[in-house]
Protein backbone atom coordinates (compact mmCIF):
# COMPACT_ATOMS: atom_id res chain seq x y z
CA UNK A 1 0.00 0.00 0.00
CA UNK A 2 1.27 3.48 -0.91
CA UNK A 3 0.96 5.52 2.29
CA UNK A 4 0.55 9.30 1.79
CA UNK A 5 0.89 8.86 -1.98
CA UNK A 6 -0.86 12.13 -2.95
CA UNK A 7 1.16 14.09 -0.42
CA UNK A 8 4.46 12.88 -1.83
CA UNK A 9 3.20 13.47 -5.36
CA UNK A 10 2.64 17.13 -4.45
CA UNK A 11 6.16 17.25 -2.99
CA UNK A 12 7.43 15.94 -6.33
CA UNK A 13 5.54 18.65 -8.24
CA UNK A 14 7.01 21.43 -6.10
CA UNK A 15 10.57 20.09 -6.40
CA UNK A 16 11.16 18.45 -3.01
CA UNK A 17 11.09 14.70 -3.72
CA UNK A 18 12.21 13.14 -7.02
CA UNK A 19 9.94 10.43 -8.47
CA UNK A 20 10.82 6.95 -7.22
CA UNK A 21 11.15 5.72 -10.81
CA UNK A 22 13.76 8.34 -11.71
CA UNK A 23 16.87 6.39 -10.73
CA UNK A 24 19.22 7.13 -13.63
CA UNK A 25 21.88 9.87 -13.16
CA UNK A 26 20.41 11.88 -16.03
CA UNK A 27 16.91 11.96 -14.57
CA UNK A 28 18.24 12.77 -11.10
CA UNK A 29 20.22 15.68 -12.56
CA UNK A 30 17.16 17.00 -14.41
CA UNK A 31 15.10 16.90 -11.22
CA UNK A 32 17.85 18.77 -9.34
CA UNK A 33 17.59 21.51 -11.97
CA UNK A 34 13.83 21.60 -11.43
CA UNK A 35 14.36 21.83 -7.66
CA UNK A 36 16.72 24.80 -8.11
CA UNK A 37 14.19 26.42 -10.45
CA UNK A 38 11.39 26.04 -7.89
CA UNK A 39 13.55 27.52 -5.13
CA UNK A 40 14.51 30.44 -7.39
CA UNK A 41 10.85 31.20 -8.11
CA UNK A 42 9.96 31.14 -4.40
CA UNK A 43 12.93 33.15 -3.17
CA UNK A 44 13.02 35.75 -5.94
CA UNK A 45 9.33 36.48 -5.45
CA UNK A 46 9.88 36.82 -1.70
CA UNK A 47 12.76 39.21 -2.46
CA UNK A 48 10.48 41.28 -4.71
CA UNK A 49 7.94 41.53 -1.89
CA UNK A 50 10.65 42.78 0.47
CA UNK A 51 11.80 45.31 -2.13
CA UNK A 52 8.23 46.54 -2.49
CA UNK A 53 8.09 47.18 1.26
CA UNK A 54 11.36 49.10 1.07
CA UNK A 55 10.76 51.21 -2.05
CA UNK A 56 7.02 51.46 -2.67
CA UNK A 57 5.25 51.31 0.70
CA UNK A 58 4.33 54.85 1.77
CA UNK A 59 1.69 54.41 4.49
CA UNK A 60 0.16 51.84 6.83
CA UNK A 61 -2.44 50.77 4.26
CA UNK A 62 0.24 49.96 1.68
CA UNK A 63 2.14 48.08 4.34
CA UNK A 64 -0.87 45.98 5.34
CA UNK A 65 -1.60 45.18 1.67
CA UNK A 66 1.91 43.79 1.28
CA UNK A 67 2.52 42.33 4.73
CA UNK A 68 0.23 39.28 4.74
CA UNK A 69 1.52 38.12 1.34
CA UNK A 70 5.14 38.62 2.46
CA UNK A 71 4.60 36.68 5.67
CA UNK A 72 2.82 33.90 3.79
CA UNK A 73 5.64 33.70 1.24
CA UNK A 74 8.20 33.60 4.05
CA UNK A 75 6.35 30.76 5.76
CA UNK A 76 6.18 28.68 2.57
CA UNK A 77 9.89 29.22 1.94
CA UNK A 78 10.62 27.98 5.47
CA UNK A 79 8.43 24.91 5.01
CA UNK A 80 9.96 23.94 1.67
CA UNK A 81 13.49 24.53 2.98
CA UNK A 82 12.89 22.36 6.06
CA UNK A 83 11.44 19.57 3.90
CA UNK A 84 14.44 19.70 1.55
CA UNK A 85 17.01 19.77 4.36
CA UNK A 86 15.43 16.90 6.28
CA UNK A 87 14.08 15.05 3.25
CA UNK A 88 15.54 11.69 4.27
CA UNK A 89 14.05 11.99 7.75
CA UNK A 90 10.54 12.53 6.37
CA UNK A 91 10.93 9.55 4.03
CA UNK A 92 12.05 7.51 7.04
CA UNK A 93 8.89 8.53 8.90
CA UNK A 94 6.73 7.24 6.06
CA UNK A 95 8.71 4.01 5.79
CA UNK A 96 8.48 3.41 9.56
CA UNK A 97 4.71 3.01 9.18
CA UNK A 98 5.38 0.06 6.86
CA UNK A 99 7.63 -1.85 9.27
CA UNK A 100 6.90 -4.03 12.27
CA UNK A 101 5.39 -3.62 14.79
CA UNK A 102 3.39 -0.85 13.07
CA UNK A 103 2.72 -3.05 10.04
CA UNK A 104 -0.68 -4.82 10.00
CA UNK A 105 -0.48 -8.52 10.89
CA UNK A 106 -3.81 -9.83 9.56
CA UNK A 107 -6.73 -8.98 7.28
CA UNK A 108 -8.68 -7.05 9.93
CA UNK A 109 -5.71 -4.82 10.72
CA UNK A 110 -5.06 -4.29 7.03
CA UNK A 111 -8.66 -3.11 6.60
CA UNK A 112 -8.15 -0.61 9.43
CA UNK A 113 -5.03 0.72 7.70
CA UNK A 114 -6.87 0.90 4.38
CA UNK A 115 -9.70 2.90 5.97
CA UNK A 116 -7.33 5.45 7.49
CA UNK A 117 -5.30 5.65 4.29
CA UNK A 118 -8.47 6.65 2.45
CA UNK A 119 -9.06 9.32 5.10
CA UNK A 120 -5.60 10.81 4.46
CA UNK A 121 -6.19 10.84 0.70
CA UNK A 122 -9.58 12.50 1.11
CA UNK A 123 -8.15 14.99 3.59
CA UNK A 124 -5.39 16.00 1.15
CA UNK A 125 -7.88 16.33 -1.72
CA UNK A 126 -10.30 18.55 0.23
CA UNK A 127 -7.50 20.76 1.57
CA UNK A 128 -6.06 21.15 -1.94
CA UNK A 129 -9.48 21.98 -3.39
CA UNK A 130 -10.10 24.75 -0.87
CA UNK A 131 -6.69 26.34 -1.36
CA UNK A 132 -6.59 26.04 -5.15
CA UNK A 133 -10.10 27.52 -5.41
CA UNK A 134 -8.93 30.60 -3.52
CA UNK A 135 -5.86 30.95 -5.72
CA UNK A 136 -7.95 30.49 -8.87
CA UNK A 137 -10.25 33.32 -7.78
CA UNK A 138 -7.30 35.68 -7.27
CA UNK A 139 -5.88 34.77 -10.66
CA UNK A 140 -9.22 35.28 -12.41
CA UNK A 141 -9.60 38.64 -10.69
CA UNK A 142 -6.35 39.76 -12.30
CA UNK A 143 -7.51 38.60 -15.72
CA UNK A 144 -10.86 40.38 -15.35
CA UNK A 145 -9.03 43.62 -14.52
CA UNK A 146 -6.65 43.12 -17.42
CA UNK A 147 -7.14 46.66 -18.76
CA UNK A 148 -6.12 48.13 -15.41
CA UNK A 149 -2.88 46.11 -15.46
CA UNK A 150 -3.55 44.84 -11.93
CA UNK A 151 -1.32 41.98 -10.85
CA UNK A 152 -2.48 39.17 -8.56
CA UNK A 153 -0.08 40.30 -5.81
CA UNK A 154 1.35 43.70 -5.08
CA UNK A 155 5.10 43.42 -5.56
CA UNK A 156 8.15 45.31 -6.75
CA UNK A 157 9.00 44.68 -10.42
CA UNK A 158 12.31 45.94 -11.87
CA UNK A 159 10.71 46.97 -15.19
CA UNK A 160 7.62 48.61 -16.64
CA UNK A 161 4.90 45.98 -17.03
CA UNK A 162 2.28 48.26 -18.59
CA UNK A 163 2.82 46.76 -22.05
CA UNK A 164 0.85 43.61 -22.90
CA UNK A 165 3.79 41.12 -23.24
CA UNK A 166 5.46 42.35 -20.03
CA UNK A 167 2.21 42.23 -18.07
CA UNK A 168 1.36 38.72 -19.26
CA UNK A 169 4.88 37.45 -18.45
CA UNK A 170 4.71 39.00 -14.98
CA UNK A 171 1.28 37.52 -14.42
CA UNK A 172 2.59 34.13 -15.58
CA UNK A 173 5.51 34.42 -13.14
CA UNK A 174 3.16 35.19 -10.27
CA UNK A 175 0.90 32.31 -11.28
CA UNK A 176 3.92 29.98 -11.32
CA UNK A 177 4.88 31.19 -7.86
CA UNK A 178 1.32 30.63 -6.63
CA UNK A 179 1.26 27.08 -8.00
CA UNK A 180 4.60 26.02 -6.50
CA UNK A 181 3.74 27.79 -3.26
CA UNK A 182 0.35 26.06 -3.06
CA UNK A 183 1.77 22.60 -3.78
CA UNK A 184 4.49 23.07 -1.14
CA UNK A 185 2.03 24.32 1.46
CA UNK A 186 -0.57 21.61 0.80
CA UNK A 187 2.06 18.87 0.80
CA UNK A 188 3.67 20.02 4.07
CA UNK A 189 0.38 20.48 5.92
CA UNK A 190 -1.10 17.23 4.60
CA UNK A 191 2.11 15.37 5.50
CA UNK A 192 1.73 16.55 9.09
CA UNK A 193 -1.97 15.71 9.24
CA UNK A 194 -1.43 12.42 7.41
CA UNK A 195 1.21 11.24 9.87
CA UNK A 196 -1.06 12.15 12.78
CA UNK A 197 -4.00 10.34 11.17
CA UNK A 198 -1.81 7.26 10.88
CA UNK A 199 -0.91 7.55 14.57
CA UNK A 200 -4.65 7.32 15.24
CA UNK A 201 -4.69 4.34 12.89
CA UNK A 202 -1.98 2.63 14.95
CA UNK A 203 -4.03 3.13 18.11
CA UNK A 204 -7.00 1.51 16.34
CA UNK A 205 -4.81 -1.45 15.38
CA UNK A 206 -3.48 -1.68 18.94
CA UNK A 207 -7.03 -1.67 20.32
CA UNK A 208 -7.92 -4.50 17.94
CA UNK A 209 -4.92 -6.51 19.18
CA UNK A 210 -5.81 -5.88 22.83
CA UNK A 211 -9.36 -7.07 22.25
CA UNK A 212 -8.15 -10.22 20.51
CA UNK A 213 -5.46 -11.63 22.79
CA UNK A 214 -4.53 -15.04 21.40
CA UNK A 215 -4.13 -18.32 23.28
CA UNK A 216 -0.47 -17.53 23.88
CA UNK A 217 -1.42 -14.64 26.13
CA UNK A 218 2.03 -13.64 27.39
CA UNK A 219 3.51 -13.42 23.89
CA UNK A 220 0.50 -11.53 22.50
CA UNK A 221 0.50 -8.91 25.25
CA UNK A 222 4.28 -8.42 24.84
CA UNK A 223 3.61 -7.55 21.20
CA UNK A 224 0.96 -5.06 22.30
CA UNK A 225 3.32 -3.42 24.81
CA UNK A 226 6.02 -3.18 22.14
CA UNK A 227 3.52 -1.74 19.66
CA UNK A 228 2.37 0.88 22.17
CA UNK A 229 5.98 1.87 22.87
CA UNK A 230 6.70 2.28 19.14
CA UNK A 231 3.60 4.46 18.67
CA UNK A 232 4.89 6.87 21.32
CA UNK A 233 8.37 6.86 19.80
CA UNK A 234 6.90 7.53 16.37
CA UNK A 235 4.91 10.47 17.78
CA UNK A 236 8.13 11.89 19.27
CA UNK A 237 9.83 11.53 15.88
CA UNK A 238 7.03 13.44 14.13
CA UNK A 239 7.11 16.18 16.77
CA UNK A 240 10.88 16.47 16.43
CA UNK A 241 10.79 16.85 12.65
CA UNK A 242 7.96 19.39 12.64
CA UNK A 243 8.99 21.50 15.63
CA UNK A 244 10.49 24.31 13.51
CA UNK A 245 7.59 24.34 11.04
CA UNK A 246 5.02 24.51 13.85
CA UNK A 247 6.91 27.36 15.52
CA UNK A 248 6.87 29.52 12.39
CA UNK A 249 3.29 28.44 11.63
CA UNK A 250 2.00 29.70 14.98
CA UNK A 251 3.72 33.06 14.96
CA UNK A 252 3.17 33.88 11.30
CA UNK A 253 -0.49 32.91 11.66
CA UNK A 254 -0.78 35.35 14.55
CA UNK A 255 0.58 38.16 12.37
CA UNK A 256 -1.49 37.25 9.32
CA UNK A 257 -4.75 36.98 11.25
CA UNK A 258 -4.22 40.39 12.90
CA UNK A 259 -3.47 42.17 9.64
CA UNK A 260 -6.23 40.42 7.74
CA UNK A 261 -8.77 41.45 10.38
CA UNK A 262 -7.45 45.00 10.17
CA UNK A 263 -7.73 45.07 6.39
CA UNK A 264 -11.27 43.70 6.35
CA UNK A 265 -12.43 46.31 8.86
CA UNK A 266 -10.76 49.19 7.02
CA UNK A 267 -11.48 48.67 3.32
CA UNK A 268 -14.78 49.39 1.63
CA UNK A 269 -17.12 46.59 0.60
CA UNK A 270 -16.12 45.89 -3.00
CA UNK A 271 -14.52 43.10 -5.03
CA UNK A 272 -11.25 43.43 -3.07
CA UNK A 273 -12.86 42.39 0.19
CA UNK A 274 -13.45 38.88 -1.18
CA UNK A 275 -9.72 38.36 -1.61
CA UNK A 276 -9.09 39.62 1.95
CA UNK A 277 -11.67 37.24 3.35
CA UNK A 278 -10.11 34.35 1.42
CA UNK A 279 -6.71 35.15 2.93
CA UNK A 280 -8.32 35.41 6.35
CA UNK A 281 -10.06 32.05 6.02
CA UNK A 282 -6.90 30.40 4.75
CA UNK A 283 -4.84 31.74 7.68
CA UNK A 284 -7.40 30.44 10.16
CA UNK A 285 -7.80 27.12 8.38
CA UNK A 286 -4.08 26.51 8.23
CA UNK A 287 -3.44 26.85 11.97
CA UNK A 288 -6.73 25.08 12.79
CA UNK A 289 -5.52 22.21 10.61
CA UNK A 290 -2.47 21.68 12.82
CA UNK A 291 -4.33 22.13 16.11
CA UNK A 292 -7.25 19.85 15.19
CA UNK A 293 -5.16 16.80 14.29
CA UNK A 294 -2.81 17.36 17.24
CA UNK A 295 -5.85 17.43 19.52
CA UNK A 296 -7.26 14.24 17.93
CA UNK A 297 -4.05 12.31 18.60
CA UNK A 298 -3.99 13.50 22.21
CA UNK A 299 -7.57 12.35 22.80
CA UNK A 300 -6.98 9.03 21.01
CA UNK A 301 -3.93 8.23 23.13
CA UNK A 302 -5.95 8.87 26.29
CA UNK A 303 -8.71 6.46 25.21
CA UNK A 304 -6.49 3.39 25.53
CA UNK A 305 -7.16 3.00 29.27
CA UNK A 306 -10.91 2.85 28.66
CA UNK A 307 -10.43 0.29 25.89
CA UNK A 308 -8.43 -1.97 28.21
CA UNK A 309 -10.94 -1.56 31.02
CA UNK A 310 -13.83 -2.53 28.74
CA UNK A 311 -12.02 -5.63 27.48
CA UNK A 312 -12.39 -9.11 28.96
CA UNK A 313 -9.33 -8.63 31.17
CA UNK A 314 -10.69 -10.70 34.09
CA UNK A 315 -10.29 -13.91 32.11
CA UNK A 316 -6.59 -13.30 31.43
CA UNK A 317 -3.65 -14.45 33.55
CA UNK A 318 -1.81 -12.27 36.06
CA UNK A 319 1.13 -11.50 33.76
CA UNK A 320 -1.24 -10.04 31.18
CA UNK A 321 -3.08 -8.05 33.86
CA UNK A 322 0.19 -6.53 35.05
CA UNK A 323 1.07 -5.63 31.45
CA UNK A 324 -2.36 -4.01 31.05
CA UNK A 325 -1.77 -1.94 34.19
CA UNK A 326 1.56 -0.78 32.77
CA UNK A 327 -0.13 0.23 29.50
CA UNK A 328 -2.90 2.08 31.33
CA UNK A 329 -0.38 3.94 33.47
CA UNK A 330 1.61 5.06 30.46
CA UNK A 331 -1.58 6.02 28.59
CA UNK A 332 -2.25 8.58 31.33
CA UNK A 333 0.52 10.63 29.68
CA UNK A 334 -0.89 11.37 26.22
CA UNK A 335 0.99 11.98 22.99
CA UNK A 336 1.08 15.75 22.74
CA UNK A 337 2.66 17.83 19.99
CA UNK A 338 4.33 21.10 20.84
CA UNK A 339 5.79 24.09 19.03
CA UNK A 340 9.44 24.35 20.15
CA UNK A 341 8.47 22.42 23.29
CA UNK A 342 6.50 25.44 24.55
CA UNK A 343 3.05 25.72 22.94
CA UNK A 344 0.85 22.64 22.78
CA UNK A 345 -0.65 22.08 19.35
CA UNK A 346 -4.31 21.48 20.21
CA UNK A 347 -7.70 23.22 20.09
CA UNK A 348 -7.06 25.04 23.35
CA UNK A 349 -3.98 26.67 21.82
CA UNK A 350 -6.03 27.56 18.73
CA UNK A 351 -8.56 29.44 20.88
CA UNK A 352 -5.71 31.17 22.72
CA UNK A 353 -4.25 32.22 19.37
CA UNK A 354 -7.59 33.73 18.30
CA UNK A 355 -7.91 35.66 21.56
CA UNK A 356 -4.33 36.91 21.29
CA UNK A 357 -4.88 37.97 17.66
CA UNK A 358 -7.99 39.93 18.61
CA UNK A 359 -6.15 41.63 21.49
CA UNK A 360 -3.27 42.63 19.23
CA UNK A 361 -5.76 43.89 16.65
CA UNK A 362 -7.47 46.10 19.25
CA UNK A 363 -4.14 47.58 20.29
CA UNK A 364 -3.26 48.22 16.65
CA UNK A 365 -6.67 49.79 15.98
CA UNK A 366 -6.47 52.08 19.02
CA UNK A 367 -2.96 53.24 18.14
CA UNK A 368 -4.17 54.16 14.65
CA UNK A 369 -7.17 56.11 15.96
CA UNK A 370 -5.03 58.00 18.43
Amino acid sequence: MHILRWTFLLFTLCGCFPPASWKTPCKKFLYKIYTVFSLLVLNTFFLCLIMDMIYNVENIDDFSDNFHVTVGSFLISIKVSVILIYRESFVRLRDTLQKEPLLPMNQQEFEILLRFNKITDWNTFVYMTILMTSNFYLFMESLLTYKKRQLTYRTWVPYDYSSTPAFLLTLLYQSLFTTICSFGCIATDSLYSGLLIHINCQFEILEHRLKNIESNQNYSVKLCVRHHDHIYKFGEMVNEEFRAIMFFQFYTSLCMICFNIYQITQIEIDSNIIGRILFMNYSLMQIFYYCWFGNEVKLKSLELSDVIFRSDWTSLNNNVKRAFLMLMRRAMRPIEFTSIYVISVNLESFMTLLKTSYSVFNVFQQSRES
